[in-house]
């Protein structure tokens, strides 16, 4: 064969060669362009899958600040509730001493205010024979006069007929009393503190409505 030939047979294989390199370049760039755009969109939703995640999760920590946020205040707002009921309560049982001590404070009588806790504890106890516990204050004031008109009173009061007599001991207490059933060993606590605490918990209620409302 002629140099001439092989000559085009070399040119010709180079053609195909070519040919076929651009066909494979083609292709792969083809597929290359396929695999960038795949990783693209995948990218891409991988971004808003972060970005929607970033949100959710930002969105339920504000929920979370938020509802700690509520819960604090409320707490707070109890708590400082509670003080002024306590503070009420204090205030009336400073009120209570001072009316015991006095005898008098505004409107109100403390002699009225023991008598009506004699007859209220007589009401209870079934016996006939009665011992009246007082402090040393109110011993001393509860002169036989006295302990006439509270016999007298109580009588009246509980259309019974009761004997009354002052308990040679006294006790520690802002003042009220203590009345014994010396039949059937029954007392009935009526110091002031005493009713006072029994009061507490059913007025409360009442008390923090007068103190704040409907911001309960």
């Amino acid at each position: 064969m002629s140099d001439e030939g092989v000559e085009r047979i070399i040119s010709h294989i180079g053609e195909e060669a070519k040919k076929e390199i651009s066909e494979i370049l083609l292709t792969a760039q083809a597929e290359a362009d396929k695999i960038k755009k795949a990783a693209q969109e995948k990218a891409e939703r991988e971004t808003e899958r972060i970005l929607s995640n970033g949100k959710r999760l930002a969105s339920l920590e504000g929920q979370r600040i938020i509802a700690e946020t509520k819960i604090d205040v409320r707490r707070k707002r109890m708590d400082a509730q509670e003080e002024a009921i306590a503070a009420s309560f204090e205030g009336a049982k400073r009120a209570l001493e001072e009316l015991a001590q006095k005898g008098k404070l505004d409107n109100f009588l403390y002699r009225d205010v023991v008598f009506d806790l004699v007859a209220s504890a007589s009401e209870i106890v079934a016996g006939d024979k009665l011992e009246l516990v007082f402090n040393q204050r109110d011993r001393r004031a509860f002169k036989k006069d006295i302990l006439r008109q509270l016999t007298a009173f109580v009588k009246k009061r509980t259309g019974r007929d009761f004997h009354l007599a002052l308990a040679d001991k006294t006790m520690q207490c802002l003042g009220g009393v203590v009345v014994r059933d010396m039949e059937n060993q029954v007392e009935v606590d009526n110091t002031l503190e005493t009713k006072l605490n029994r009061l507490k918990e059913g007025i409360r209620v009442n008390v923090a409505k007068i103190l704040f409302g409907d911001r309960l």
